[in-house]
């Protein structure tokens, strides 16, 4: 299990802030349920660890509840740490409540062969459906690659998006997995000089970034796997469990960078939408994140923040804000300030259409 919880960490690494998106959380520390959470509430949930006790502590959203919780519960089915599970909360008994799971919801992780369990620890954390048609085809492409232990994260990722499970690409993610954001800045740095240096000489910066791009140096690996990370992950997966590409922030505050999550855009009544989605959690104003949306033609934009001060703050501040807005070449229709749980806005993030950036 020590090696599963390992792997929590680093994908809860690239989320919003780990302690409100689903990190595990030390069992001494986890709230009690609320009263508002009775039994026979139908809930669904992830588990974070499992404790020595034979308790887990899981996360679970209840119908009717807004935020997610994270408790304390027994359950009547064994469960693996990272697995996703739809239950009936007991709390009749007194004490620890229960989850009272159906073995048809039960994930087949427990019957997988000894020599797969690793993968499919893997796919439950990042959120991936435990499927043989998955199983089997990143199995292969692993063993092809000759089964090494440090492949297995770049493969997975390169699956949740579609992407070609080959050798180069593997190689170039797991180089760009274990970047940090003090790296990335100085490897954007170093792009933004080089394009601006051979600019001034007259080269396009298309053709500049392209031959950066294939390089066979950290700036060559850097560039693609900003591509692979770009890429919209398959129909249904959660973009925050997956790895995230890192964004330039501006050049007077180079030591910023943005995690980027990529998600989908769709049709609506004949018409295309995109969404993108962004956070950021600061030491002074709290979390503040918002989604914008557009047809391609106008936007509309909604700012959230978790605390009131804050809040009222950028309401204060709507008419520059919305000034600022204005100078973009997307017309704004809308701008609406509101305050908001993280837990509501990431699940607008994961129900709405098109993109899904976080910082």
């Amino acid at each position: 299990m020590a090696q599963v919880s390992n792997l929590n960490v680093q994908v809860n690494q690239n989320q919003v802030t780990p302690q409100q998106l689903g990190a595990p959380v030390d069992a001494g520390r986890v709230a009690s349920p609320l009263s508002s959470l009775r039994t026979g509430t139908l809930v669904e949930g992830r588990v974070l660890s499992q404790n020595s006790d034979g308790t887990y502590t899981v996360q679970i959203n209840a119908q009717g509840e807004r935020a997610s919780q994270t408790l304390l519960a027994r359950a009547t089915l064994p469960l693996i740490v990272g697995e996703h599970f739809r239950a009936v909360w007991d709390a009749s008994g007194g004490g620890i409540p229960t989850l009272r799971l159906s073995p048809d919801e039960f994930s087949f992780l427990g019957r997988l062969p000894a020599q797969d369990r690793e993968l499919g620890m893997m796919l439950l954390s990042r959120g991936l459906p435990l499927s043989d048609e998955v199983l089997l085809t990143v199995r292969d492409a692993w063993r092809r690659m000759g089964a090494l232990p440090d492949q297995l994260p770049a493969l997975l990722e390169l699956w949740a998006r579609g992407a070609p499970l080959n050798q180069d690409n593997v190689r170039v993610l797991s180089w760009f997995l274990a970047l940090n954001s003090t790296v990335a800045a100085e490897l954007w740095q170093k792009v933004r000089r080089e394009v601006r240096e051979r600019s001034r000489k007259g080269e396009d910066p298309v053709k500049i970034l392209r031959e950066l791009r294939e390089g066979d140096d950290e700036v060559g690996y850097f560039l693609r796997g900003q591509s692979l990370f770009l890429r919209s992950p398959r129909e249904g997966l959660n973009p925050i469990l997956l790895g995230a590409a890192f964004w330039p922030a501006p050049e007077d505050q180079p030591h910023l960078t943005a995690r980027v999550f990529v998600g989908r855009s769709r049709s609506e009544d004949e018409r295309r939408y995109w969404q993108v989605g962004f956070g950021v959690e600061g030491a002074r104003l709290g979390f503040i994140g918002g989604n914008a949306e557009s047809d391609g033609r106008a936007c509309n934009l909604t700012l959230y923040a978790d605390r009131i001060e804050t809040c009222e703050l950028l309401k204060r501040k709507r008419h520059s804000l919305r000034r600022e807005l204005e100078t973009l070449p997307l017309p704004l229709q809308y701008l609406n300030i509101s305050q908001s749980l993280i837990e509501e806005l990431r699940r607008q993030f994961m129900a709405g259409r098109g993109l899904d950036i976080t910082i």
